[in-house]
């Protein structure tokens, strides 16, 4: 075991008493049948990042799997290709096995750009603090970091962000915005034609660590909807 993996397991451990520990589920957010979850790390992420979110999910009746992708190298295009291309494989590899996609923030990015034009055979689409219009933090950095971080000027709030002009989901869509983010404000995670949309408290990079942001990526990815009482923008 590396050293990232010693810390990742620390951090870990720490938060199971708080923010990470096990979802208290409603008897009916569980599977009936088989379903898969792929989740997507963000920008300077690991895969080891969407950790949090795996025992519950697993909890939930999910098989979790991870996409390893090389975040700060390429581009957003390429970026949504690779993972469109890893979808395919993925649901061919098990047809009639529903499959979901949860990302955040620049792995939230890619999961709407690949699954728009929809596969048949994913079914949602959770994303979690996404950039949608673009962010500020980008924006600043990106005359900085523009050589070295591949996706970070399309990343930026100056062009409209990094989704195509008129960009509507094909695959339904939940988004989930964090009170306290200052990287993606509230604004920026607006998307036109998503299912739904609510802001939870939390930042930017540990709001799906909490309870309450696990148990509505679960109500999501089984009911196509967020829960009733969730704060709606």
């Amino acid at each position: 075991m590396g050293r990232l993996d010693r810390i990742m397991l620390l951090i870990l451990a720490i938060a199971v008493s708080g923010c990470a520990s096990s979802v208290d589920l409603e008897d009916d957010l569980h599977l009936d049948a088989r379903e898969r979850v792929l989740v997507v790390h963000g920008l300077f992420r690991t895969h080891r990042a969407m950790w949090p979110l795996r025992a519950p999910l697993e909890d939930a009746g999910f098989e979790v799997l991870e996409y390893r992708y090389p975040s700060t190298r390429k581009d957003v295009d390429v970026l949504a290709e690779g993972l469109r291309e890893h979808l395919h494989q993925l649901v061919d590899e098990q047809p009639g096995v529903p499959l979901h996609v949860v990302g955040h923030s620049l792995g939230a990015i890619i999961s709407v750009r690949a699954t728009t034009p929809e596969i048949v055979g994913v079914k949602r689409v959770v994303q979690i603090s996404p950039p949608n219009q673009g962010s500020p933090v980008a924006r600043t950095f990106e005359r900085v970091l523009g050589d070295w971080v591949a996706p970070i000027k399309e990343l930026s709030d100056r062009g409209g962000g990094p989704l195509p002009e008129n960009t509507l989901p094909a695959t339904a869509t939940g988004i989930i915005a964090a009170a306290s983010d200052v990287m993606v404000p509230l604004d920026c995670t607006y998307l036109e034609g998503a299912t739904d949309r609510i802001i939870l408290p939390g930042t930017h990079t540990f709001v799906f660590w909490r309870k309450r942001t696990q148990r509505e990526v679960i109500h999501f990815l089984l009911r196509g909807r967020f829960s009733d009482d969730a704060p709606r923008p």
